[in-house]
C-alpha cells in the first residue's frame, strides 16, 4: 500500500515529536509512508501535492480543519483519507471512530484491516461541512463557550449577554424537504448535523424559545439529556433544508467551527458521497 501522510503539528493535541512517532508506528506494522509535517498556511498546497503522487491512502493527522481540507481536496474520486485526531474538539474523528481517541490505536486498527467507505457531507453553496452547521445569533457564543471550558462560568455568562447571543428577537424559518412536501419550523437558532448512521442524512434541530429564560432552560435541558432528547427542540431528518431570516437579513452561522454569514434563503443539502475515508473493517 502506497501511503502519504501529512501532519499539522500546530493542531491542538498533536505531539511535538509526531513525525518520528508516526514513522515508528508505521514501521512496527511493516509499512512505510512519505511523512511530511506541514505549516497551517501551507496545508492545502501540501494536500494537493500529496494527492498528485496518487497514493492508495492519505493519512492526515490534525484537527477538524485539517481533516476537512484533506477530505474536500480528495473528494469522491480520490484516495481514502485516514484521519488521526490531533485537534482540540476532534468532532470529525468522533464521527469516524466513535469513542476511540488514541491516534495509534486508530492507526493500527485501521491499517491492520482497512476498508474504504464513502463519507457524507452537508453543503452550503460550494462549502462542505462534515460535522454541523449552527445558525442564528447563538453562533456568537464561541468566546463564551471557550471561557466556560476554562471554568470561568461568570465570565462566560457575562460574555454571552454582551454578545446578545441569547436574543430571541431575530427569527428564522427552516423549510425541510421530504419529497413532494415540506416541513416548516420557526426558530431562533438551529443545528444541522451530518448524521453518523448507516444511511446518510441531515439531522435538523430547531430551537424556538419565547424568552431568554426559556432559552437558558432549553440549553440546560439539552446539556443534561442531550439535544436529541431535550424538550422544546423540534427535530427532523432530511436531505435538504432552506434557512430564511424573516426580515431578509444575513444569517449568522458557524460551519464546522468557522464563523461566517449566510444569505437569507440559503439552502443546505446532503452530499451522500463527498469523499472516501479509510476505517477499520467492522468485525
Amino acid at each position: 500500500m502506497k501511503i502519504s501522510a501529512l501532519i499539522n503539528a500546530d493542531s491542538g493535541s498533536t505531539p511535538g515529536d509526531s513525525e518520528s512517532l508516526l514513522r515508528a508506528a508505521l514501521e512496527e506494522m511493516g509499512l512505510a509512508a512519505d511523512v511530511q509535517p506541514v505549516e497551517p498556511h501551507q496545508l492545502r498546497r501540501a494536500v494537493d501535492s500529496a494527492l498528485q503522487t496518487r497514493p492508495d491512502a492519505l493519512i492526515m493527522w490534525g484537527g477538524d480543519g485539517s481533516i476537512a481540507c484533506a477530505l474536500s481536496a480528495s473528494g469522491p474520486s480520490g484516495p481514502p483519507v485516514l484521519a488521526l485526531p490531533g485537534g482540540t474538539m476532534n468532532l470529525v474523528h468522533k464521527r469516524l471512530h466513535g469513542d476511540v481517541s488514541d491516534w495509534k490505536a486508530i492507526l493500527q486498527a485501521t491499517l491492520a484491516n482497512p476498508v474504504s467507505r464513502p463519507f457524507a457531507a452537508g453543503c452550503v453553496g460550494e462549502r462542505q461541512f462534515y460535522v454541523a452547521a449552527m445558525v442564528g445569533k447563538v453562533t456568537n457564543l464561541a468566546a463564551p463557550r471557550e471561557a466556560a471550558r476554562r471554568g470561568e462560568l461568570l465570565k462566560a455568562a457575562e460574555m454571552a449577554v454582551q454578545a446578545d447571543a441569547m436574543s430571541v428577537e431575530r427569527r428564522l424559518t427552516l423549510l425541510a424537504s421530504h419529497g413532494e412536501w415540506r416541513q416548516a419550523f420557526n426558530a431562533v437558532a438551529a443545528a444541522i448535523v451530518v448524521g453518523a448512521g448507516q444511511e446518510p442524512k441531515l439531522e435538523v434541530a430547531a430551537i424556538d424559545p419565547n424568552s431568554t429564560l426559556d432559552w437558558l432552560a432549553i440549553a440546560f435541558d439539552a446539556l443534561i439529556h442531550g439535544w436529541r432528547e431535550a424538550e422544546s427542540i423540534d427535530l427532523d431528518e432530511t436531505r435538504t433544508v432552506q434557512i430564511t431570516d424573516v426580515e431578509g437579513l444575513v444569517v449568522p452561522a458557524t460551519i464546522d467551527g468557522e464563523v461566517l454569514e449566510l444569505p437569507s434563503g440559503a439552502t443546505v443539502t446532503l452530499k451522500r458521497h463527498a469523499a472516501n475515508v479509510l476505517r477499520a473493517r467492522p468485525a
